[in-house]
């Protein structure tokens, strides 16, 4: 028999028992209920997952149909691209850009700007010019210009590009077309052959013994002479001598000149001119203004008549170089890429025949008058700059001697001006060697 208080305790847990019970039942009878409700209200469709109602849906289209299309209107896709271009060197610091300098002027800083307002390129792949794969054919120094140079770049397609691009040019840069071309397409590594003219006035051929005026006209042994000399930079050569930093075992200095003339004279404003044309398949830095200077050296009895073929040789000679107002870079030679490409239909040939009516007149125009104009007029400029036109220029021709360089003779130390000099120096140091021993025996005395 139990005791009362453990009668009690069972009482108390039997109590909570049923309580529990009684809330479990209720709360199934609950979600039958829910459940039937919820079958009864749409029977004859199954159970989904949840989504986002058609009106969210709508609104996220519309907005990512929005984005896609504000992206695509700030980078549309770009085709590679090669743009014809020529130009006149005068107040710019050559042709290639820097992207960091700001001061010093190019024409490649003209070009890419132009490119940039009328969005045919995006600004950041101004500041970095390797996003659009830019690359030019042939880069100009200071001072040259070019009738018809090249670049490749990847360019937004656009209708009336060549316009746009000229609307925001100055005068004396002219964009003259642009065409697609293959993806392969390098305009440095693509092009076979280069040809350039040097404009200079026939007085630079007058012999040393007579005075130099602007009133002399070449005769015609003087000008054979000229196209006899300038006819052995013909074919394979070494032209370590003819540039800047190559040594004569760097097996880049060999470059092959194909063709090379002299043109019959021409009178400009009074002055006689003619014009040395040269294509290679290449050139070096410096190149054709040292070659242009030599058969100058030569035909004035300056340099000796051996001096181009010491030259090819591995001794230092002392060569320097013609001015750049002159120098003009004519045309641009891709015989096989035409071969390959030209007549794929895709692309077009790169003979820019459709434009060379325009490419003449911007010849004629812009470039050759302000050679004349500079080699004739511009008399105002201060004599030590002497690489201003061919006149100042010839006065300090007989500064260097045409000879080997010796590493105890600086260039222009054995004729002329140059000799001088060096004489100068040479008696001024021993002259002080002199007081430094009287010097020495007077403190031992």
């Amino acid at each position: 028999m139990l005791s009362p208080s453990r009668s009690s305790a069972q009482a108390i847990l039997k109590t909570v028992v049923t309580t529990a019970s009684t809330i479990i039942q209720e709360n199934a009878s609950t979600s039958v209920e829910h459940k039937e409700e919820s079958n009864d209200t749409d029977d004859s469709e199954p159970l989904k997952k949840k989504f986002k109602d058609d009106s969210e849906t709508e609104v996220e289209s519309s907005l990512a149909t929005t984005t896609t299309t504000h992206v695509r209107q700030r980078l549309p896709k770009k085709r590679k691209a090669c743009v014809s271009f020529g130009y006149c060197g005068a107040g710019y610091f050559g042709l290639q850009r820097n992207a960091k300098d700001k001061v010093h002027r190019t024409i490649e800083d003209e070009l890419v700007e132009a490119f940039v307002k009328v969005g045919a390129i995006p600004q950041a792949h101004a500041d970095d010019m390797s996003k659009m794969a830019f690359q030019r054919a042939a880069r100009t120094d200071k001072g040259v210009s070019a009738v018809a140079n090249l670049v490749s770049l990847k360019l937004v397609p656009m209708d009336n590009l060549t316009k746009l691009v000229n609307e925001q040019l100055p005068k004396q840069i002219r964009m003259f077309g642009v065409k697609r071309v293959a993806a392969s397409f390098n305009s440095k590594n693509s092009c076979d052959a280069r040809t350039y003219i040097y404009i200079l006035p026939t007085y630079a051929f007058c012999p040393v013994e007579e005075i130099t005026k602007e009133s002399y006209r070449v005769t015609p042994e003087v000008l054979q002479l000229a196209k006899d000399v300038a006819s052995e930079y013909l074919g394979s050569h070494n032209f370590h001598n003819f540039t800047s930093g190559k040594k004569f075992t760097d097996p880049s200095a060999r470059r092959h000149i194909l063709t090379i003339n002299i043109a019959d004279p021409y009178i400009r404003e009074d002055v006689e001119f003619t014009t040395i044309t040269i294509k290679g398949q290449s050139f070096m830095l410096h190149q054709i203004r040292k070659m242009i200077s030599l058969i100058i050296a030569i035909v004035r009895g300056i340099a000796s008549r051996d001096t181009i073929q010491r030259a090819y040789n591995a001794d230092k000679i002392d060569i320097p170089k013609a001015p750049p107002l002159g120098l003009v870079l004519q045309k641009l030679h891709y015989d096989r890429y035409d071969k390959k490409f030209g007549n794929d239909g895709q692309h077009d040939a790169l003979t820019w025949n459709e434009v060379e009516n325009e490419v003449n007149n911007f010849k004629e125009e812009t470039i050759i008058p302000h050679i004349v104009k500079r080699e004739i007029a511009d008399k105002s400029y201060p004599f030590f700059c002497i690489y201003e036109n061919m006149f100042k220029w010839l006065a300090f021709l007989p500064c260097h001697h045409f000879d080997q360089l010796l590493p105890f003779y600086p260039p222009g130390a054995y004729t002329g001006v140059g000799r001088g000099l060096y004489l100068l120096q040479q008696q001024q140091g021993k002259s002080a060697k002199l007081d430094e021993e009287d010097d020495d025996n007077g403190v031992e005395e």
